[in-house]
């Protein structure tokens, strides 16, 4: 009697071992939270965008180098903040320097710095095509836009140029001079490359 049951249930365990079936142990305390620290994704910290604002200038005579500015701007008067001025810039920046160098009719620089939410200026870059600037990636992999602008009155052309990086949105118009100098030490004065 006890023979006749033990077979069925030795027969009922090969089944199960061949079926792939055969219950399994309960996992130890250090395999279920090796198990779980595997499973679960690590999360990886997320990194605050720099922010630039404070290596902003604040005031005009302040931008770039002395050297680039008596190349640029040094011959013309400083006539304004740019406050009045409407020129591209993402919704809800802030103005953080104007300037406004002019001189006779036809020459000029108005440069107008702006804090901006870099997320805000990253989709206002994607319509700045649509208003004519041709975009191009700069060395540190920051837009860089420019549109030329031939004047109706003088044989000379006006430059906007726009670069945005981070929290800091550059807008500089040139007519008539040579501003490559000084925008390209304001870079460094700002972002350090």
């Amino acid at each position: 009697m006890f023979r006749s049951r033990l077979v069925p249930a030795v027969a009922a365990v090969g089944i199960l071992l061949l079926a792939g079936c055969a219950p399994t142990p309960a996992p130890s305390s250090t395999q279920s939270s090796e198990a779980s620290e595997s499973e679960t994704p690590s999360a990886e910290p997320t990194q605050e965008p720099q922010s630039f604002v404070a290596n902003v200038p604040t005031d005009c005579a302040a931008v770039g180098t002395a050297a680039s500015r008596a190349d640029t701007v040094d011959q013309l008067n400083l006539q304004g903040d740019g406050v009045d001025f409407v020129r591209p810039v993402p919704e809800g920046s802030t103005l953080l320097l104007g300037c406004d160098w002019f001189a006779g009719d036809a020459t000029g620089v108005l440069l107008l710095i702006s804090e901006v939410d870099p997320a805000a200026a990253e989709a206002y870059v994607a319509t700045l095509p649509d208003e004519g600037y041709t975009c191009v990636t700069g060395d540190a992999g920051n837009p860089v836009c420019q549109m030329v602008t031939p004047d109706s009155q003088y044989p000379v052309d006006t430059v906007e140029t726009i670069t945005s990086r981070e929290d800091i949105w550059i807008y500089s118009s040139v007519t008539n001079v040579d501003a490559e100098m000084l925008l390209g030490d304001l870079n460094l004065q700002i972002w350090g490359n």
